[in-house]
């Protein structure tokens, strides 16, 4: 059986729903994300409020379609301190990224969605009954905080 707790039942989704809401909603940001492959640069900017950038090796170097995002640590006049390690973790979520996971949640959601038509189980194949796939659907829906 599932390791997570049950959610309550008021509101209560099947797993493999979950699941696919989850891979739905990542197919939809990956659909309108600037293409992969991302890379990072250091950059300069005029008022110094970004260090570092994503870029995407999809467009034209230079184009406003090949900027993903920019930041850094300089404090900028729109508040916050930016962090370069930002922009290299964004770059490492690329959309290819996003795209794979996608996959591999739907993989996850067609095998409960068969167990629970066979025997009525909702065990687990794709992530070996750790519930990882289920933790990371949920955290993407928006369901359950972080640890």
């Amino acid at each position: 059986m599932s390791m997570i707790s049950p959610q309550p039942e008021t509101k209560k989704a099947s797993l493999d729903t979950e699941l696919r809401n989850a891979a739905a909603k990542l197919r939809k940001h990956v659909k309108h994300a600037t293409d992969s492959p991302w890379v990072t640069s250091s950059v300069w900017s005029p008022r110094a409020t970004s260090t570092s950038a994503v870029y995407s090796h999809a467009h034209p170097t230079g184009t406003v379609d090949s900027e993903v995002v920019a930041s850094g640590r300089i404090k900028s006049g729109y508040g916050g301190i930016r962090e370069p390690w930002n922009a290299e973790y964004i770059a490492l979520m690329q959309p290819a990224v996003g795209a794979a996971l996608a996959d591999l949640l739907e993989v996850e959601a067609t095998v409960v969605a068969s167990r629970i038509a066979e025997d009525g189980t909702d065990e687990y194949a794709a992530d070996f009954g750790t519930d990882h796939l289920l933790q990371i659907a949920r955290l993407i829906n928006g369901e359950e905080a972080a640890r």
